[in-house]
């Protein structure tokens, strides 16, 4: 069984205010740590409901774990070299993973976000009670919604900068926004470890049919822009029925401008799924992302291979399940 480190080294804060082990737990009541209207950071982490749920992973992660783990590989994700084991006796908080603001510039067709409660980050409790946590920890990841719209950036910059200079920062954006001088500004007086970018696909139409309320063009060519000035950029592509044809494309695209690919099998909403095409049309389209990996030999191709084989119908197709584990044996080299 996969032990998950994440209940031992982070907290997922909410746009709401509530805080919860990790962000596939997110709006499920029975995981709620605290509030931070409420409560310190510290005080949830050392709670009876945070050490309850961290003793509960030590036997068997609970019901709800077992099934994200299943379907997301969730426990390995947010996997870092710092992490502590599970069986430390005294875990502390070395990662906060912060759902800035639900609010969004966009309307994508597969965000459930925007439909999310908000404004637990204008508790001024928050802000001025949590510098403790915020001078010791090892990460800060920032989603949203846009965080980059949201005024809870520029605050969260001038509260942590001076505190936690080497704290290694990782942002998630649309990317759909005017660059200005005063974000680049904010950029440089943080670690920006690793700045992440939505594009799911390279067709103007196709992109603006998922991301609705988008240009194309002002997020293409804000990729290039703000490649300029952070040393790592990564694309994300959520892949569904409209754009499945182009993960070679975009991973290629990615190899030939030195971004990172992170592709996101998605699963729900199950309207725009690949999982309810018909079986044929799925094993069509595993077979040639698994032929084509056949000689990229990628990591993260595979992993979106593996993925989908376990999510979708296909798993029950004998003659593709011998194909992948025929590229599995190639891949071993790679995956040691």
């Amino acid at each position: 069984m996969m032990n998950c480190k994440i209940p031992f080294n982070q907290l997922y804060i909410h746009s709401s205010g509530k805080v919860y082990p990790c962000s596939f737990l997110q709006n499920n009541a029975d995981f709620v740590l605290g509030d931070i209207q409420t409560q310190k950071l510290s005080e949830i982490w050392n709670s009876p409901l945070a050490n309850q749920l961290r003793e509960a992973h030590r036997q068997s992660p609970p019901k709800r774990c077992l099934e994200n783990i299943a379907n997301f590989n969730c426990c390995n994700i947010g996997q870092r070299p710092y992490f502590v084991d599970i069986n430390a006796t005294q875990p502390v908080i070395r990662r906060l993973d912060i759902m800035l603001d639900s609010a969004c510039n966009l309307t994508c067709n597969m965000c459930t976000n925007i439909y999310d409660e908000t404004g637990g980050l204008k508790s001024e409790f928050f802000w001025e009670n949590n510098q403790d946590v915020f001078s010791s920890i090892n990460e800060l990841e920032l989603v949203g919604g846009e965080p980059l719209i949201s005024p809870h950036f520029k605050r969260l910059v001038k509260l942590v900068a001076p505190i936690n200079a080497n704290l290694d920062w990782r942002i998630t954006t649309n990317g759909h926004f005017k660059i200005s001088n005063e974000l680049l500004n904010h950029f440089s007086q943080i670690n920006l470890r690793i700045l992440t970018i939505s594009v799911d696909s390279l067709n103007k139409s196709t992109f603006e049919l998922i991301r609705k309320r988008s240009h194309f063009n002002t997020v293409y060519e804000n990729v290039f822009e703000l490649s300029k000035s952070i040393t790592k950029i990564n694309i994300n592509m959520v892949i569904q029925q409209i754009n499945r044809h182009e993960v070679l494309q975009i991973y290629e695209w990615c190899l030939k401008n030195g971004f990172g690919f992170y592709p996101i099998l998605l699963l729900y909403p199950s309207n725009h799924s690949i999982s309810q095409l018909s079986p044929e049309l799925q094993s069509e389209w595993i077979r040639s992302i698994i032929t084509y990996n056949n000689i990229a030999l990628s990591k993260e191709i595979f992993f979106l291979i593996k993925k989908s084989i376990s999510s979708l119908t296909i798993k029950h197709d004998k003659e593709l399940l011998i194909y992948y584990y025929d590229h599995l044996k190639s891949m071993e080299q790679v995956l040691v």
